[in-house]
């Protein structure tokens, strides 16, 4: 199985990195299982106003999505290109 990088980006005790962090771990076996790859989700302090979203170098997302489901969609479209 492939392993990726997922990356959090933010200011270390944000709020919202912490919160799209959380989210990413909910639904990172979904996305294991139907993507057969594993996904090592890391937080990395950066001085930004909200939360980046990086698989490798691929960026996902910039900010909070106002859903969890909006999460899961930006990150399947990201894997879809990474994976082919």
């Amino acid at each position: 199985m492939k392993k990726l990088k997922v990356r959090v980006q933010g200011r270390r005790g944000d709020y919202w990195r912490y919160t799209v962090s959380s989210w990413l771990r909910e639904v990172k076996d979904i996305l294991e299982k139907e993507y057969h790859v594993i996904l090592e989700i890391v937080e990395e302090d950066v001085d930004l106003e909200l939360p980046r979203i990086l698989v490798g170098e691929h960026l996902v997302l910039e900010g909070v999505p106002g859903e969890e489901g909006y999460l899961i969609e930006a990150l399947k479209k990201a894997l879809d290109d990474i994976l082919g």
